[in-house]
């Protein structure tokens, strides 16, 4: 199947929506401006036309980019272009390119930004862990003496990767800042 694959690079001139598809996964829309410029025989840069694409992203990409993008930040976007037909408020048939991002990032020729990973599972909001309430917890478990704190949950409020009570398994202390030894529940 022959697609065109487009990187382009330009600046957000739509704040990034994000909606729910019928199948109840999320995607975000935003449009991108581009123009390019040269140097003219003085040497003098000219901006030439201003072209604008709509974005489409699905899932995690979706999520993260509502979350992490904003009107008038420069961007990368990386994905699929094509050409999309449709009926105009006027009643004029028109068209515009759209691409199906596989990549979205923010352009550091331009700025600065920070990145935060989060797990496919929070980003699309299913990781109960990211439940502020669950962190509430934690972080009052954390808070309370060591004495009123289960021995698999640390000062740091984070559960033992080694507690597994279904398996018979208990840890004893803190994790992180005490020796311990794993001891058999049946023994």
């Amino acid at each position: 199947m022959n697609e065109i694959r487009i990187t382009l690079h330009g600046n957000v001139v739509s704040e990034p929506v994000e909606r729910v598809a019928r199948n109840g996964s999320p995607y975000t829309t935003f449009r991108v401006a581009t123009t390019p410029y040269r140097r003219t025989a003085d040497g003098k840069f000219v901006d030439g036309d201003t072209s604008f694409y709509d974005v489409i992203a699905f899932n995690a990409l979706a999520a993260n980019t509502t979350q992490g993008l904003l009107k008038g930040q420069p961007v990368l976007v990386e994905g699929k272009l094509a050409i999309k037909n449709y009926v105009g408020n006027d009643g004029t048939a028109r068209t515009a390119p759209q691409i199906d991002a596989d990549h979205i990032g923010h352009d550091f020729s331009w700025g600065r930004a920070s990145f935060e990973r989060v797990s496919r599972a929070a980003a699309l909001g299913h990781d109960r862990t990211a439940d502020p309430d669950v962190q509430q917890a934690l972080r009052a478990l954390s808070d309370s003496s060591s004495a009123d704190r289960p021995a698999y949950v640390d000062a740091d409020g984070v559960v033992d990767d080694d507690y597994a009570p279904e398996a018979g398994v208990l840890a004893t202390g803190d994790p992180e800042t005490d020796d311990y030894e794993v001891v058999s529940a049946s023994a």
